[in-house]
């Protein structure tokens, strides 16, 4: 169901309007991801006014969007497949709604449930929510035995005109206080958290104005912000084939490293990674791999650490410890470290193989992680050499 509403921006004198429009389903493979709620589930039936038939072992709770709250029964009888429904237009009849999904599957000897149903969020508009809920008897997630997790499936698109140019963005289940919104600012569909995300109640300046999201009685509102900042720099372009971004640093053991040019006639590996890193640490095999092949033929790495202050003795030791032979650069400032800005870098491990002498960018982490990143440096060290012939 597709249908469209307006949250009008309280930006004073000559405020436009932000245009909103309601998705019904979708909105999780369109945000990228969800945040599940948990609903808790007893023995109350006090708010069922009309049960459905033939309950054998039913467990009520409630599941609130938005402002609307929603009554579901759960029924599970030992030996038959379980049912779910939900009051889907808040009336307590629990039987003049549409027929929720739910489904199960085996794991092992456990068993999954999952499912998706209809509620009515006012007179227009009905919006998806997906629910799901682990096997009651697993003995290492007894805090849920009486737990069902949902969340939104619906949303809405929305068109913020920031000094005149208007930019598209999607909004899953409804706002909230926390609510934080993707801005392609380069138009480029790669997201950046720290340059593309505004955030409700967060002063943001994109194009010379700064702004401010606010949550109000109508949604989401956009005001001229009380405090000015400057224009945030659009993300780096980081695609294969661009210039990866130069700099002079000092490397933990005082060597002085200009990149990419202290490469020259190489493959160069920068390596964003910290020590406190588990996905970091679990590709070093694939990683230490590559290097002992291809070293001798070419191929380099450059480490980034993005461990905390006071460390660099013990990231210097973790190197040696872990047989990480590479140059590693250390601030000791976790997240604000200086490379970490100037390449955007929001989660860990990042990668880039750039070639030393042209500063291209020859591959991001779609190729450079995992059991074939050694094959994959082989073949682009042949294709150097054959260019270079």
């Amino acid at each position: 169901m597709i249908s469209t509403l307006v949250l009008v921006a309280a930006v004073g004198v000559g405020a436009e309007p932000v245009q909103t429009r309601f998705i019904g389903s979708g909105a999780t493979q369109r945000v990228g991801g969800y945040s599940p709620i948990r609903a808790e589930m007893n023995d109350d039936a006090s708010a069922v006014k009309t049960a459905p038939d033939g309950l054998a072992s039913p467990k009520y709770g409630t599941i609130k969007i938005g402002t609307r709250s929603f009554g579901f029964i759960l029924d599970e009888p030992e030996g038959k497949d379980a049912r779910l429904f939900v009051d889907g237009n808040a009336d307590g009849d629990f039987t003049n709604d549409g027929v929720a999904k739910w489904e199960s599957r085996k794991a092992g000897n456990l068993t999954m449930h999952n499912g998706s149903f209809e509620v009515a969020l006012d007179a227009d508009r009905r919006g998806t929510v997906n629910a799901y809920r682990f096997d009651p008897t697993d003995p290492q997630r007894a805090p849920l035995k009486n737990t069902v997790l949902y969340y939104a499936d619906y949303g809405y698109e929305l068109e913020l005109n920031l000094d005149g140019k208007a930019f598209s963005t999607f909004l899953g289940g409804e706002p909230t206080a926390r609510t934080s919104l993707w801005i392609d600012r380069d138009g480029n569909k790669v997201r950046s958290a720290k340059r593309e995300i505004i955030a409700v109640g967060r002063p943001f300046n994109f194009t010379g104005t700064t702004y401010e999201l606010r949550l109000g009685d109508g949604g989401l509102q956009l005001a001229k912000a009380e405090q000015e900042l400057p224009v945030t720099p659009l993300p780096p372009d980081l695609a294969v084939g661009k210039k990866a971004l130069p700099f002079k640093m000092t490397a933990l053991d005082g060597k002085e490293i200009e990149f990419p040019k202290s490469y020259a006639g190489k493959l160069v590996m920068l390596d964003f990674w910290a020590t406190w890193c588990g996905p970091c640490i679990a590709e070093l095999p694939n990683v230490k791999k590559a290097y002992e092949t291809w070293h001798d033929k070419g191929f380099e790495i450059l480490g980034v650490s993005f461990d905390n202050k006071d460390m660099a003795e013990k990231v210097a030791a973790f190197a040696q410890e872990k047989g990480m032979p590479w140059e590693q650069i250390y601030e000791g400032k976790m997240w604000d470290t200086t490379l970490g800005e100037m390449y955007d870098v929001s989660s860990i491990p990042f990668v880039l193989l750039v070639d030393g002498d042209s500063g291209e960018i020859v591959a991001t982490v779609k190729n450079l992680r995992g059991p074939g990143l050694s094959d994959f440096i082989g073949k682009a060290l042949a294709k150097k050499n054959r260019d270079i012939q």
